[in-house]
């Protein structure tokens, strides 16, 4: 199956709308990034498709590499290396830290110094197409590219299964984030004992970094 870049960014959201519509630990992320009240995308899921929407757009705009395999089936947005698109912190400082700060300690350990990476920002998929196959083609294609430029791949896996299928491709976790907690419970309801959601960084090395 082909992966190639989108020719439809309408088409690219409404794949990734339909992947990640009434998802609570997404919803929190575009929350704090957007700076909207905590309960607001869990009373009003058009607002949540909205944020999801809005952050879609800002990665396009700002030159993310958007790609689709399926004929839209599934869609991912990378960043490539020397072409970051700039994230602004939050106004929680406490996030920030989890979310941001831990996660760019990590990095600076994991990937050698001078080693370019990819970032995957978000992938999705129509999960009610019944087509197989469009999410590994993504995977493949750009492990391949990683592999053939001595590149790491970087992703944050906000669902356990989600963090399965990384690890199938060969990523590796690196760091367990607990965000949210004392904020909110894991169906995203506003909840002062909350035990917020878990997202985990994760990193391809290539094959002649991984084993060292």
């Amino acid at each position: 199956m082909s992966v190639q870049r989108i020719d439809s960014i309408d088409r690219a959201v409404e794949t990734l709308l339909k992947a990640f519509h009434k998802c609570p630990s997404n919803n929190f992320l575009n929350s704090k990034f957007c700076d909207v009240p905590l309960e607001a995308p869990q009373e009003d899921p058009e607002l949540a498709d909205e944020l999801t929407k809005g952050v879609i757009m800002y990665y396009y705009n700002h030159g993310a590499e958007i790609v689709q395999a399926g004929d839209y089936d599934a869609v991912a947005i990378w960043t490539v290396p020397g072409k970051p698109v700039p994230v602004d912190r939050t106004k929680d400082a406490k996030f920030n830290e989890i979310f941001i700060d831990q996660s760019q300690r990590m990095k600076e350990q994991v990937i050698p110094k001078g080693m370019p990476y990819y970032y995957l920002f978000m992938i999705g998929k129509d999960l009610k197409s019944g087509k197989r196959g469009a999410v590994r083609a993504i995977f493949e294609k750009y492990i391949a590219r990683a592999e053939a430029e001595g590149a790491a791949l970087v992703l944050e896996a906000i669902a356990e299964h989600a963090r399965e299928v990384y690890e199938y491709f060969g990523f590796r976790t690196y760091l367990t984030m607990n965000y949210g907690r004392g904020e909110v419970d894991s169906e995203g309801n506003v909840d002062p004992n909350g035990e917020g959601h878990k997202a985990y960084l994760m990193i391809y090395l290539p094959a002649s970094k991984a084993k060292l």
